[in-house]
């Protein structure tokens, strides 16, 4: 049958798939025009299983807090394209509302709940359908506990500060640090005693031959020691708005950090 190339346009704009596919569906459906939207969702679904295998390297983060809830999603695509899309910033914001509205704790992919997981995988099939290249889940998140979140320009960082007490301002001031200088530890405690022995083992090593009385050498290895983790170590940090102070320095009153998160692409 003769296809009518307005409806060809239209269908391809509205679908985001190849012209030849479009035609073929029109085809398939006599040229009707939801039928064809309908044929190509479905065999958008089967060819999403055939790209699941293909790199994943782009793709954007995104926070949100509602009803006392938190939710986050790191979705990953193939293009710089894609993630800049306006319609992959739909898909995130639908599959945002659908994680928060499970209202049940999620703290990796590996524990989520196989119904939201499902739901969220049919709805990134569909969208895989219109868009022809890979789309997988990165990380999800879903608690209702104290936090601040922040999403920096560009959906390429975010991140969460969980904590107690009633300033907003130091939580604020956390969660950009978080994002711009990428802590690994909240504090010289949570790091774990065998990297510390690693470094003081290969310090050690540097400094057999310095010469130095060893109660220096102790000294210089520790100086150094603390140097080194204290670049991964959120309040041990020099604060992004005044080198001259430690995030450490930032907390007051009744205000305890309890933990971070980042998102990052």
């Amino acid at each position: 049958m003769a296809i009518d190339m307005t409806l060809l346009k239209k269908l391809r704009d509205a679908t985001f798939a190849p012209l030849g596919d479009c035609k073929q569906a029109l085809e398939e459906a006599n040229g009707d025009f939801d039928q064809a939207q309908e044929i190509l969702r479905k065999k958008g679904i089967l060819k999403a299983g055939k790209k699941a295998e293909r790199e994943t390297n782009e793709g954007n983060v995104k926070l949100i807090q509602k009803d006392g809830w938190l939710a986050g999603i790191k979705l990953l695509c193939e293009t710089d394209f894609v993630a800049k899309n306006e319609t992959f910033a739909e898909l995130i914001d639908l599959l945002l509302e659908k994680i928060i509205a499970h209202k049940s704790e999620v703290t990796s992919l590996e524990t989520i709940d196989a119904g939201l997981l499902e739901s969220l995988q049919t709805i990134i099939a569909e969208f895989i359908g219109k868009i022809w290249e890979n789309v997988q889940i990165g990380a999800v998140i879903l608690n209702n506990k104290t936090a601040y979140v922040y999403n920096h320009p560009g959906n390429k960082v975010a991140s969460i500060i969980y904590y107690e007490g009633t300033d907003n301002g130091i939580a604020k001031e956390l969660a950009l640090q978080v994002a711009a200088m990428n802590p690994t530890y909240l504090s010289f405690d949570d790091i774990s005693t065998q990297e510390k022995e690693e470094l003081l083992t290969q310090y050690r090593e540097e400094m057999a031959t310095s010469g130095k009385p060893a109660n220096i050498i102790d000294q210089i290895i520790e100086g150094k020691l603390r140097k080194t983790l204290g670049e991964s170590v959120l309040l041990e940090q020099e604060y992004i708005r005044d080198g001259g102070k430690k995030v450490k320095d930032l907390i007051s009153g009744d205000f305890v950090v309890k933990w971070f998160v980042r998102l990052s692409i």
